[in-house]
């Protein structure tokens, strides 16, 4: 059985939540008026088309984190207080 590599997985589920964080971040990529989309500017349209898609970018991420090997922390306090 082949050993799943926790660390890339844990990469790409930290691009796909950049991905929406920057995708918004980057102002001069989206203040524009044209094209509209049912009488909407770009500049709404764009912002609201990101809700659902960075629901997708959080779920992606959440599966991808989900299977992950289980903590060494057993719930015990060692530090011997």
């Amino acid at each position: 059985m082949v050993k799943p590599n926790w660390t890339a997985r844990r990469a790409a589920a930290a691009v796909c939540l950049a991905i929406p964080v920057l995708a918004l971040l980057w102002v001069p990529w989206y203040p524009h008026d044209a094209p509209h989309l049912a009488g909407m500017r770009f500049f709404f349209w764009y912002q609201l088309l990101w809700v659902p898609g960075s629901v997708v970018f959080m779920a992606v991420a959440y599966a991808l984190r989900r299977d992950r090997p289980p903590d060494d922390h057993s719930g015990r306090d060692d530090s011997g207080l």
